[in-house]
């Protein structure tokens, strides 16, 4: 695959054609037709299949979609990168994060860094955690911000911490619950509970505690971004359970935070390709977002790295 075939894969995504991809990309539409037949081939699986007259991407074609876009950066970037490295320039800080670090730590962590050291050219990416992952071990990242698990060969876990998730609620019912108090699942959930779609980390463990204190919402909106979820409480004047990064860096107005009785942690972690952090900015950066984590994020920690894979050890 090359740089090429990405490119008319994507025109094939975008026009739900090859007729009209090739004309766009002007080239004859067989050799369209064989370039999507040869990344099939590849791949090991179908790219497209035909709805009527058009043909529209399969669940894998739409999983790739996400890969291609990010295979193309890299190519696109590797000039200036190459450059950069040739000619001892400043490289960019390329960050890959998951939409709540992303959304809710990094914003904040860069703002605390000195003008006069910030790194002139900063890239952030969000993605989910294993295309994070990804996006370490091609290069098209220097460093990683993800939830947890996140156990792929050639990605290092450099910093881990926990929090516990907290109750998101309108402000009109900020009288019904004290500042800083832990709110029970059965005091807090009203008529509309908004929670996470997302069955490998959250979404379980909120159910678990649901069921647990035998909680039925009449209604439930499942959401797999923080954000959306705390814009439900601000314009439906819903519940929310959400993560506590998100939540406490980019909560809209009108909404108001409360911790949980119910223990649900949330882990999440700092990731570096290799086997250790790769320069000094990358620690200083690192050492200013864990910094950021203490004054943003009430009850938020640490976990020392080899406990934390001891204990997967153990529990595999």
């Amino acid at each position: 695959m090359d740089q090429k075939d990405f490119i008319t894969f994507l025109k094939v995504a975008e026009t739900s054609s090859v007729t009209l991809a090739a004309d766009i990309l002007g080239r004859s539409q067989p050799s369209v037709t064989r370039c999507i037949q040869d990344l099939e081939k590849t791949l090991g699986f179908a790219l497209f299949e035909r709805i009527g007259r058009r043909i529209s991407l399969t669940t894998e074609g739409i999983a790739f979609e996400e890969e291609a876009w990010r295979m193309l950066a890299m190519f696109e970037d590797l000039p200036a990168r190459t450059r950069a490295r040739a000619g001892q320039m400043e490289i960019p800080l390329s960050i890959s994060a998951t939409s709540a670090l992303g959304t809710g730590l990094l914003p904040h962590a860069i703002a605390r860094w000195p003008e006069a050291e910030r790194p002139k050219d900063i890239q952030l990416m969000l993605a989910a955690p294993n295309a994070v992952a990804q996006d370490l071990r091609s290069g098209n990242a220097r460093i990683g911000f993800a939830s947890l698990p996140l156990d792929v060969p050639g990605v290092t876990a450099e910093r881990i911490f926990s929090a516990p998730l907290v109750v998101a609620m309108p402000e009109s019912r900020a009288a019904e619950f004290p500042q800083d108090l832990p709110v029970s699942l059965t005091d807090a959930i009203g008529e509309t509970l908004v929670t996470m779609l997302d069955q490998k980390r959250l979404q379980g463990r909120i159910k678990q505690a649901l069921d647990t204190t035998g909680i039925h919402p009449e209604r439930v909106v499942m959401a797999n971004s923080s954000v959306a979820a705390l814009q439900f409480v601000s314009l439906l004047g819903a519940t929310a359970i959400v993560e506590p990064v998100t939540a406490y860096g980019a909560t809209p107005p009108g909404v108001i935070l409360r911790p949980l009785a119910e223990n649900i942690e949330f882990s999440f972690g700092f990731f570096v390709a290799g086997s250790a952090a790769e320069s000094r900015e990358t620690q200083v950066f690192f050492d200013l977002c864990e910094a950021t984590l203490g004054t943003l994020i009430p009850q938020v920690r640490r976990i020392d790295v080899n406990l934390s894979s001891k204990t997967k050890t153990d529990h595999d």
